[in-house]
């Protein structure tokens, strides 16, 4: 009896921050709460592995990052193309559309840092849309995050000066764009490393000017 109460306590102080995070859009009941907190789990990665849903059951999955910053990263032939970075409080995986084959480019997912994370399977992301369908407003609230922040690639993709490309992603990330490598960094912002390493030399002098 001791050992299973250990095991719910080390599970919900493992999952609070994903519960945090949901109730944060939307609360949610204790039902739907002691569901998510049976059916997800924490691992963490190594700095520069791959993300893979650790499940051997479930082919896929969410992560909620507890703690590390990852990038999304596509390869055409042999190069290696960075779509998003991201880091704490955010939920990452590819956004399923049942109505539209898979993407001929797949995208993979590399932890930045040591990095912590919670599991959601999507099966079970179905299963609680389906048994409460109050959670809707919650899935609907998180395809809303995940499409502004889509926007937000769309439309730095399209500025076209480099050194606009950067301070953008400064003034939108001011904390994340001192984490992630130069060689990932620039690919993301479509630019070549001697461009960014200009680039930041030139802000650090501006800022060192400032202070």
């Amino acid at each position: 009896m001791y050992d299973k109460y250990m095991d719910a306590v080390n599970r919900e102080m493992e999952n609070a921050p994903l519960i945090k995070f949901f109730n944060g859009l939307e609360p949610q009941t204790p039902e739907v709460i002691e569901m998510c907190m049976a059916h997800t789990y924490n691992v963490k990665v190594k700095k520069n592995a791959l993300l893979v849903c650790p499940d051997a059951v479930c082919t896929e999955c969410l992560f909620f990052i507890v703690k590390g910053a990852v990038r999304g990263f596509i390869m055409d032939e042999d190069k290696d193309i960075t779509v998003w970075l991201t880091d704490e409080n955010s939920l990452i995986g590819n956004i399923r559309n049942p109505g539209i084959p898979k993407m001929n480019y797949k995208e993979h997912m590399q932890a930045l840092e040591d990095t912590e994370l919670v599991v959601l399977p999507y099966d079970i992301i179905d299963q609680i849309y389906t048994k409460f369908p109050e959670t809707n407003i919650l899935g609907r609230k998180l395809l809303a995050i995940h499409y502004h922040v889509s926007q937000e690639r769309s439309i730095l993709s399209r500025i076209p000066s480099a050194e606009a490309r950067y301070k953008q992603f400064k003034e939108t990330h001011p904390l994340l764009h001192f984490r992630v490598p130069v060689k990932f960094l620039a690919s993301y912002l479509g630019m070549r490393i001697e461009t960014l390493s200009r680039l930041r030399k030139k802000s650090k002098q501006e800022q060192n000017l400032m202070d």
